[in-house]
């Protein structure tokens, strides 16, 4: 969405998707988000791969995309949640919310902030210093009952990116002052983030519980919308 296509002054929703997927698994959402009045960005995270720093990318994407001063809430989806505290950070967001979302983990790298199992499932899946697209992670059916609908399948899986290892490997920095202000809420929405909604609740986070899927943005975004805007405070202000 073109970030100059609203009023500036309106409030912003900064939507981050997962390094792993594209800006199309944010489509479905976008109506109702922006007729409960919010202006919509979506930066496209697959043209940063490639940075020497993806972490320091996508923070300079979140910033241009954000009128300076605008009241801006940040949701992120799944291996997003890992660079929510920088772009808070960046653009001074109010609030921000996990959506299914791994949890920040400064000091470490993606490889080394996951269970030594998941490190080795993740290197034994690299070839040529990169990952293999994700939904080839999972058995062949996996997407289509994930997203029954073909035509939406396609959509949302066209063009997922082979992640350079250097994402995987790069160490995130400490969060900022502008992190520890934020308001921070975490929407579990399958039960495989059980595990991590837990942590999150540990954590302070404000924490809701759905019972839907990992990208129920995209098959059940009416109610995704009602959940975020609810954990924000209902609507733009």
């Amino acid at each position: 969405m073109d970030p100059d296509a609203a009023p500036l002054e309106r409030p912003t929703m900064l939507l981050v998707h997962s390094p792993l997927l594209t800006p199309a698994s944010w489509d479905a959402l976008l109506p109702y988000l922006t007729a409960a009045g919010w202006r919509v960005v979506v930066p496209d995270l697959r043209p940063l791969v490639e940075a020497p720093s993806f972490h320091a990318a996508v923070r300079a994407a979140a910033v241009a995309g954000v009128a300076p001063g605008a009241p801006t809430v940040v949701v992120g989806h799944s291996r997003a949640g890992a660079y929510l505290p920088g772009i808070v950070d960046a653009v001074g967001g109010r609030d921000v919310v996990f959506l299914d979302a791994r949890l920040p983990h400064p000091g470490a790298s993606w490889l080394g902030s996951s269970p030594p199992e998941r490190a080795a499932w993740l290197r034994e899946r690299s070839t040529s210093g990169r990952l293999p697209r994700w939904d080839t992670w999972f058995p062949a059916d996996s997407m289509a009952e994930l997203l029954p609908d073909p035509g939406q399948r396609r959509h949302v899986l066209a063009d997922l990116p082979e992640l350079p290892w250097q994402v995987v490997a790069e160490i995130l920095p400490p969060a900022g002052a502008g992190w520890e202000s934020a308001r921070r809420g975490y929407l579990r929405l399958s039960r495989g983030y059980e595990p991590t909604a837990a942590e999150a609740e540990g954590s302070g986070y404000r924490v809701r519980r759905v019972e839907t899927d990992h990208l129920a943005m995209v098959s059940r975004p009416e109610l995704v919308a009602e959940l975020i805007l609810s954990t924000v405070g209902a609507g733009a202000r």
